[in-house]
């Protein structure tokens, strides 16, 4: 298949399958270092439709009423969703529309090759299948299935470009610096002439070459220069070629216009490929105004549902009605016919459980707690989950006492951990999910394993008299002053540190409060030696890199270990899961000998849902936690 082939269009018979040797089909990188035998297959020889082959289908499908719904689903049903959050974009790749209501609808909307739920990679085989097919150069194969946008046009190898295009910047003017192009407000300015997509990063970035494509396959091939860890997940296919290429080229018919997108990737044409990150830097942003303006074409969707409707009517009380995607070809399909995500005004949307709304999310607070343990006895579904966040207790180990290494282990073998997190979540305590690990999220493989291996409870735990004979050997003074800086505002921080001083007093410690209201401006005072705060547990080699690495943007503890810092920058290429999962551990233990951080507790939201409906337990994590297993939603039976 040679670099920027264009195959005839006809609406006649498929051509014949082209032969191209394939590596064995595995979604792990270590079948082919291990010398399986490999498995040659034909590319499937799929093309995407055609203009009059478009037009014949859209007329066939008219004059039998349009494509019928999934089997699934029960006519007439409407699930209605309390929402915090705000939908603007259609365009989650883009940093801009990087928000969580956006990814709220985008996990109803698109589908992907893969996406990562806890750090670890699920694949969706209905959408395609990703495939290293040379492990030497890291070559890697995107081949799509037979999706489609919600329009009836195929997902096809030009969304498959443009989302290589995004995500790598690889045809991006050589002297463009997109630091340099940044405001001081953090707005990124980038002349109306240059290639320059404004695209969260992936591994993709990495990615230098122009793919090889094939239109009748539906596929893709990218070269990376070397292995990336998210090799599955790096291509995000978030929006539609053909609607790019109009916007960009004033295009109405939608191949054509997915055509002129291939040629302005595939020939590297810097004034075309500007029009196109243009086009899909804001292109898909829904602006100000009700909402009935908002283009069809913006809102359409490969995924079980599409947006049918945005009501921006009423400040801070927007409404997104979805409705289900006939057009959608993979599985499993939903149930309810429509939903509706309603921006919740009210101070306690609980109140409105089946009333106005079927399920709500909340945090857990004191006067909350009361009210769900009633409607758990009056048959209303109560479940908790963590938001993808932990509570955290590190040290500073530049300052005071924790300049000294056995100081610092002497202070944290002094805290009670278990008794600062139940205190921490208070009247929640029985539904917190207790945590030892920093790195990796509970309920997956590596906490797991993190826990045997780095070894922090075996590291901290001690009694209290061992806690004063430790602080003793470290040459620390009874009463030695430790100021605790958290925030005044978050009720389990506050709760928290009033167990954590009570608890080291009697090991010798004198911890002193140093909360406030605005701890990012406390962050840089000199004051206070620990922190009690709530970080994210790390996605990425990147986020680890920003929480643990040598000056690292969220580096709390003052750390710079060198050493550290090679293995995580070794970790973002490391292909296979199993051994980025063990190298992972080997980072959490650097951490742990390093004596910094005490960890105590994973914070949870809490989703509530009417007695007719039934909602399984919601996905932990930061991303769509309850959007994303909408399609398992059930009408309750009597």
């Amino acid at each position: 298949m040679r670099k920027g082939a264009v195959v005839p269009r006809s609406c006649g018979p498929r051509r014949p399958s082209v032969h191209r040797r394939r590596t064995v089909e595995s979604s792990e990188p270590e079948a082919s270092r291990k010398g399986e035998t490999a498995v040659v297959r034909p590319w499937r020889s799929q093309t995407a439709l055609p203009t009059v082959c478009v037009a014949m289908v859209a007329l066939m499908l008219a004059a039998c009423g349009g494509p019928s719904l999934p089997n699934t689903v029960i006519a007439g049903t409407t699930a209605t969703i309390g929402w915090s959050e705000q939908m603007t974009s259609t365009n989650v790749a883009s940093t801009s529309g990087n928000t969580a209501g956006n990814h709220d609808v985008s996990a109803l909307t698109r589908a992907q090759f893969a996406e990562s739920v806890e750090g670890v990679v699920q694949i969706d085989e209905s959408f395609g299948t990703v495939t290293i097919t040379e492990p030497e150069g890291f070559t890697v194969a995107y081949d799509l299935a037979e999706p489609q946008w919600s329009d009836g046009i195929p997902v096809d190898a030009a969304d498959l470009l443009l989302a290589w295009a995004a995500g790598s910047n690889a045809l991006a003017p050589e002297d463009f610096d997109p630091a340099a192009a940044t405001t001081e407000d953090g707005t990124l300015e980038v002349p109306g002439d240059t290639a320059w997509f404004d695209s969260v990063p992936t591994g993709l970035a990495a990615s230098a070459e122009v793919p090889d494509y094939d239109e009748f396959a539906r596929s893709i091939e990218v070269t990376y220069p070397e292995p990336v860890t998210d090799w599955q997940t790096a291509l995000n296919v978030a929006v539609p070629a053909h609607v790019v290429g109009q916007l960009a080229f004033g295009i109405e018919d939608p191949m054509e216009a997915k055509q002129a997108v291939i040629s302005a990737i595939v020939d590297e044409e810097q004034s075309a490929v500007a029009a196109i990150s243009r086009a899909w830097n804001t292109g898909f942003d829904l602006g100000d105004g009700d909402g009935s303006s908002i283009p069809a074409e913006l809102l359409l969707s490969s995924g079980p549902f599409r947006v049918e409707q945005v009501d921006q009517s009423r400040p801070d009380a927007q409404r997104v009605r979805l409705v289900v995607n006939p057009e959608y070809t993979g599985t499993p399909t939903p149930e309810y016919e429509t939903l509706e995500l309603r921006q919740t005004t009210v101070s306690d949307p609980l109140n409105s459980i089946g009333e106005t709304l079927d399920v709500v999310q909340v945090a857990p607070t004191a006067p909350n707690r009361e009210t769900t343990e009633q409607m758990e006895r009056n048959d209303y579904s109560v479940a908790t989950a963590h938001d993808g966040t932990y509570w955290v207790l590190i040290l500073r180990n530049d300052r005071g006492e924790f300049a000294w290494h056995s100081a610092r282990e002497a202070f944290l073998r002094a805290v009670q951990q278990r008794d600062v997190a139940e205190a921490g979540a208070g009247p929640w305590a029985g539904a917190q999910e207790s945590t030892s690990v920093l790195l990796f999220p509970p309920s997956t493989d590596g906490y797991q394993i993190a826990v045997e291996d780095a070894g922090f409870e075996q590291a901290f735990a001690r009694s209290e008299q061992e806690a004063i004979a430790d602080r003793e050997a470290a040459g620390v003074d009874d009463g030695a002053r430790v100021c605790v800086l958290f925030d005044t505002d978050e009720p389990f921080a506050e709760n928290a540190y009033r167990a954590l001083r009570a608890g080291v007093r009697e090991a010798g410690w004198e911890v002193r409060n140093c909360g406030t209201d605005d701890v990012a401006a406390a962050r840089g005072n000199d004051n206070w030696h620990a922190v009690l705060t709530r970080v994210p547990v790390p996605e990425t080699p990147a986020d680890i890199a920003a929480q643990w690495g040598t000056d690292g943007i969220a580096n709390w503890s003052g750390t710079a270990e060198p050493e550290r810092d090679e293995m995580i920058a070794q970790l973002a290429h490391l292909p296979d899961r199993y051994e980025a999962r063990d190298h992972r551990v080997v980072i959490e233990s650097s951490i742990v000998d390093e004596a910094i951080a005490m960890p105590l507790a994973m914070n949870i939201r809490v989703t509530v849902s009417d007695r007719d409906i039934e909602v399984p337990p919601p996905r932990a994590g930061a991303v769509a936690p309850l959007t994303s297993g909408v399609v398992d939603w059930v009408v309750a039976q009597e």
